[in-house]
Formats: C-alpha cells, sequence, structure tokens
C-alpha cells in the first residue's frame, strides 16, 4: 500500500479498534486496492444507510470476536452515529483535502481513483494552494493532455470531444462544465457544446454526421479519385470533409461504437475511411485482428481492476459478435477466450471480493448496487429493465437492432457467483449482498426498496414477461398507469432461449434474431420513453457455451443442482464432488457460512459427458460481467 491510499490507511487505527465509525466525506475507500488491504486485515467494510438497518447489522457482529468491521457513511449526508456506538468504538472523519492540499477539494472530489493516483504522482511538482480555476487547468493539462484553451473551430472541437470520450479517463462533470465555459467564448453552438456531457450522444451526432458525409461524397460519387476523396462539392466548413477527423474515428467503427454506412457499389475508398464504409466485399477478418490487439493489450497489464475487465468483456463480445454473424475465425476467437477465462478466473478468486464494498454513487460495480445508484438519479419516472441471463455477446447483437432509434451509455456491473438466477437477480432487487436478504418475493423486495424513500405501492409496478409476438402497451401496467414513477420489467426470452440452446451459441444468436424481429423490446422502448420513464437496461447474470464432464452422482445431498453451478449446505460432501469432478471451489463471499459452492471450470458443465449446452452458475466473464445501459 503506497501513495495516497497509505495516507488514507494510516488515518484508521483498525490495529486497536474493533469497530471504527467512518465518515468519507469524499468516497475515499471506494477502491479495490484499499479495500482487499482491509480484508486481508480481517476487516469487513460495511455501506451504512439505513439506521435500522445498521443498527441490526452492529448488535450481530458484537457477538463476533473473530472480524473487525468499518461502519461507513459516505458523502455529506446528514447521519449521526448513536451515542452508544461512538461510546463503544472509535470515529474517523476522511477528507480529500488532507491527502492533496494543494489543489481545490471541490474539484479532486469528484475524481475517480485512476485520475487520483495519476495527480498524486505529480502534486509534489505544484507548490501552494491553486483556485478551483487552476486545479480545472492543472489536471487537464497534466493528467488529460487536453489542449482544450486551443480550440478555435468546429473541426478543432470535435476533434477534442474523440479525444475526451476516447479517453479510459471518465472526465468529472466539474470539468466538463470548465471546458464548455472556455469553448463557448469561441463561437461554437450550445448544440456542439452539448456534445461534451454524454458519449452516447455524441456518438449518435457522429453517426448522423458519418452518414451526411458518406451521403453526399461517396454514395454519390463525387468521387473517390486514386483513393483519395474529392470533396470540392462539399462544404468545406463542415468538419467531416476532414481526414484528421477520419483516422480519429476509424477505430469507433471497429469496435462497435460506430456503424459503417453500406454504400450502393464497390468503390476504392481511401483508407481513412474504410472502416466507416461498409461494402459488399466486406470481410471481418482484419476488425477481428484489431480488436483481438486490443484485448491482448489489456491482458498483458500486470494489475487489473474491475474496469480493465469490463473493457476486455466489451471489446471481446465486439469481436464474438463478429465471429457469430460472419461464421468465422472460430479458432482466433476460441484461442483468445483461453487467455481471458485463465487470466479472469486468477483475478476473479482473489479479488472480486473486494468489489461488494464499491460505492454505487458514481456508477454501480455489482449488481446489487443497481437500485442505490437509481435511487440517486434526479427522475421523476424509472424503468428498470432486467433482461434474463443477457450476456454482453447478445447485448451487442440487440445494440445493433436499436441504435437506429436509441441512444445508448454502457457500462459493465459484476453478477454474484453462483451466477444464478435466484441469487444474482435477488441480489438486484434486494439491493444488499445474499447474507443479509430477507427470504422474500422479487416483487415485494422491488416496493420495499421504494418505500422506503416514501413511494407508495400505487406508484409502483412490477412485470415478470416472457415477450412473446408483438408488443401490446396494455399488457403492461407501467403503461397503463400514468401516475407509475417505478417500473420493474423482467423479460425471460433470453434465459429461456439459453436453456434451450442445443445448437450452441449459434443457435441462440439465430433464435435470439428471430425474436428482434418482432420489435417487442422497440416498441417496449419506445412507449416507455413516450411515457417520459428513463430507462436502464440490465441482466443478473450472462451465460456460457459448454460441454458436460460428466453428472455430479450424489442424490439430495446437494441442495442445488445447477448445470455449471453446485450449492451444498454440508463442507464435506462439495469437497467430495471437488475431489472426483473438474471444478473450483468457489468462496462463500457474501454468504453465511453454512453455504458451500462448487462451480464448474470455464467451458464444462456438470452434465453428460460431451453434451454441449449454453447455461451459467460459474465464474467465467461472460457470465459474470452483464450490461448495464442507460437508455435515451
Amino acid at each position: 500500500m503506497n501513495g495516497w491510499r497509505k495516507q488514507i490507511v494510516d488515518q484508521i487505527p483498525y490495529s486497536h479498534h474493533s469497530a471504527i465509525l467512518l465518515k468519507d466525506v469524499d468516497n475515499l475507500l471506494s477502491d479495490e486496492d484499499i479495500i482487499l488491504f482491509l480484508q486481508e486485515k480481517n476487516i469487513s467494510l460495511v455501506q451504512v444507510d439505513d439506521r435500522a438497518e445498521f443498527r441490526r447489522i452492529y448488535e450481530d457482529n458484537l457477538n463476533n470476536e473473530k472480524g473487525k468491521w468499518i461502519y461507513r457513511v459516505t458523502g455529506n449526508k446528514e447521519f449521526t452515529f448513536p451515542f452508544d456506538m461512538l461510546q463503544q468504538g472509535y470515529y474517523v472523519e476522511l477528507n480529500i483535502h488532507d491527502i492533496m492540499p494543494s489543489f481545490s477539494a471541490q474539484i479532486i472530489r469528484q475524481l475517480d481513483s485512476e485520475v487520483l493516483d495519476a495527480l498524486y504522482a505529480v502534486s509534489p511538482q505544484q507548490q501552494g494552494s491553486l483556485s478551483n480555476k487552476d486545479t480545472c487547468n492543472f489536471i487537464l493539462k497534466r493528467i488529460y493532455k487536453l489542449a482544450y484553451d486551443l480550440v478555435e473551430t468546429v473541426e478543432e472541437w470535435m476533434n477534442l470531444l474523440i479525444q475526451i470520450h476516447d479517453s479510459r479517463y471518465p472526465l468529472a462533470p466539474i470539468l466538463k462544465d470548465y471546458i464548455k465555459k472556455t469553448i463557448e467564448r469561441k463561437g461554437i453552438s450550445k448544440e456542439r457544446l452539448l456534445l461534451i456531457e454524454s458519449k452516447g450522444i455524441f456518438y449518435q451526432y457522429l453517426q448522423g454526421q458519418w452518414e451526411e458525409f458518406v451521403k453526399q461524397i461517396i454514395n454519390n460519387d463525387l468521387s473517390v479519385k486514386d483513393g483519395y476523396l474529392d470533396t470540392d462539392t462539399y462544404h468545406k466548413e463542415h468538419f467531416m470533409h476532414s481526414e484528421q477527423i477520419h483516422r480519429a474515428i476509424q477505430h469507433l467503427f471497429i469496435e462497435g461504437r460506430l456503424q459503417a454506412v453500406e454504400i450502393d457499389i464497390e468503390r476504392n475508398i481511401p483508407l481513412c475511411a474504410q472502416n466507416g464504409v461498409k461494402q459488399r466485399s466486406y470481410n471481418p477478418l482484419k476488425d477481428i485482428e484489431f480488436l483481438v490487439d486490443k484485448v491482448i493489450s489489456k491482458l498483458s497489464i500486470e494489475r487489473k481492476h474491475n474496469k480493465e475487465w469490463i473493457e476486455i468483456i466489451d471489446t471481446y463480445s465486439q469481436i464474438k459478435d463478429l465471429q457469430l454473424h460472419y461464421n468465422t475465425e472460430k479458432e482466433t476467437v476460441d484461442s483468445l477466450t483461453s487467455q481471458i477465462e485463465a487470466q479472469f478466473k486468477e483475478w476473479i478468486l482473489t479479488d472480486y471480493k473486494a468489489l461488494a464494498g464499491l460505492s454505487p454513487y458514481i456508477k454501480p460495480a455489482m449488481v446489487h448496487h443497481i437500485l442505490p445508484h437509481l435511487q440517486l438519479k434526479d427522475e421523476k419516472k424509472q424503468a428498470l429493465i432486467i433482461m434474463d441471463g443477457m450476456s454482453f455477446i447478445q447485448w451487442k447483437q440487440i445494440k445493433r437492432t436499436l441504435e437506429s432509434n436509441f441512444t445508448f451509455e454502457e457500462y459493465g456491473v459484476f453478477a454474484w457467483v453462483p451466477t444464478i438466477t435466484e441469487i444474482s437477480r435477488m441480489s438486484i432487487f434486494q439491493a444488499t449482498i445474499p447474507r443479509l436478504q430477507e427470504s422474500i418475493k422479487e416483487e415485494k423486495a422491488w416496493k420495499q426498496f421504494w418505500n422506503k424513500e416514501s413511494i407508495s405501492d400505487m406508484h409502483i409496478t412490477f412485470e415478470n414477461i416472457l415477450a412473446q409476438g408483438g408488443f401490446d402497451s396494455k399488457e403492461l401496467s407501467a403503461l397503463e398507469k400514468s401516475n407509475n414513477k417505478k417500473a420493474a420489467i423482467i423479460l425471460r426470452n433470453i434465459d429461456k432461449l439459453t436453456h434451450g440452446a442445443i445448437q450452441g451459441l449459434e443457435g441462440m444468436y439465430a433464435e435470439i434474431d428471430v425474436w428482434l424481429k418482432t420489435n417487442y423490446l422497440q416498441d417496449l422502448l419506445s412507449h416507455l420513453k413516450e411515457s417520459g420513464y428513463s430507462t436502464y437496461i440490465t441482466s443478473d447474470h450472462g451465460n456460457k457455451e459448454s460441454v458436460g464432464i460428466g453428472k455430479v452422482k450424489q442424490g439430495s445431498l446437494v441442495e442445488t443442482k445447477g448445470e455449471r453451478a453446485r450449492i451444498y449446505s454440508d463442507l464435506v460432501f462439495r469437497d467430495d464432488a471437488a475431489a472426483q469432478y473438474s471444478s473450483v471451489k468457489w468462496p462463500n463471499y457474501g454468504f453465511s457460512d453454512d453455504q458451500h459452492f462448487l462451480v464448474a471450470e470455464s467451458g464444462e458443465a456438470f452434465v453428460t459427458k460431451g453434451q454441449h449446452i449454453v447455461s451459467h452458475g460459474g465464474i467465467s466473464i461472460e457470465e459474470v460481467i452483464v450490461p448495464f445501459i442507460k437508455v435515451y
């Protein structure tokens, strides 16, 4: 432990106190490395939001002499720890200003941990205290390397936006506002200034501009001469005439951020525009090779965090989508899959346990963070669509059919392991780790969560649907009740197709394609948008194509007999099965001590030897990391 993290940890007297009451004003403990360090010291981090629940957890832990606990209140919320707890425990308050006093706390408290790492490394070079303005300038110039103050034209503004939205460091809202105030003096329109706010909306804008460019320049043969675009007849002041812009966005087409435009006849397209134009002779080989290299580059990072794994599954899913769509390069993709799964298994067995302790306030890290994250949004009506069993791979296929009508902000969240519906989906609705969950139905849990926010049942709806045939808005109470505020909609289609996928992922791909042609999902999203909902799409777990290694014959000795996961109440029986079959003894992170788990290795299942299935329950990256999407 070093850097700013060491300064944080040094303020927590964990060696001398078993209960620490901590006010984390700037959310500093929401860091994987800090949480893992505390866990290695047998210290559990408990997020405090509800006083009654906090009291219950605190008193339960008083009787446990083995562990130590940090009870954390995040942000500047009004919360006073009870007097008796303050007498028994030790109170600490953490503040970002104590870590980097040279910079404005108002600015740097909005930065994520990776940006803080970079800022801390250069902070000794700054003597004296900086104002808000100077702190913004320092961060944008030294950390993000953005020459925002040199922007004079629309083309330069678009290049800057590409750089911002393509950065691995997210730009904090306060930094976006600072850039906008600087750029608005340069005469850039308000519409274009707002493109800094959302990556999805910016890419949608670029998509429209590119389609217009292709239509006017390429499809109309205006013309392409000797591999160069003749743009004399196109408005020179339009930023899309720039080859620099073309080069800057080419990888976005390969990665699926932008969609290539199909053209009517074969043409000699210049290199700087080739990826944005799809001709009849298109071969995905080069695109797959580009994406494979990108994943391998990510895999070479020695110390990976959850953010890197989300980036890996996002790119890998684009590769799989190309492979399934064009039925090509299976051996290349299978080889990459093996590399990913080997490293992901190593990571998940050591670092996954830290994720539950991360804060949901900036974005959710795990599925049980989703509702607390939505709770923080200033949105009058919210709809959460849970696509049961949807992996990132299926999302890529679904997204392609929807993106002409909608814009998406895409993130990834981690499911609970074992990745089965009754565990991971219940974690979404109860918004807590499995060990603290009640034995109630999903609908009741959904309503209870929002009841705590003073929203009555009359303003809350819950649907669990197998969406067949055309969409009918009258079948959804969320759309029939004009006064509704919170809508949960579970669509079971993908999970249903998963368990019937006798032709593997290729068969599932074809079946999903058939379902998408009914336009059910598109019509549902349109109606929710028209009804004023802010809509989110997520999944409870993904799925994995696997081959049977043989059925585990233990009869009633096992509580849950999943195809890729088995749950035991007796450790001896779990270990007996583990000794006989290729498997992983999964630690019961987040569960009570009387539950024990056995999960299949990647690509294997506890079914008849040699049988091919698509299932879930295990620890493969395709099962564990699922999409979390904001729909516009």
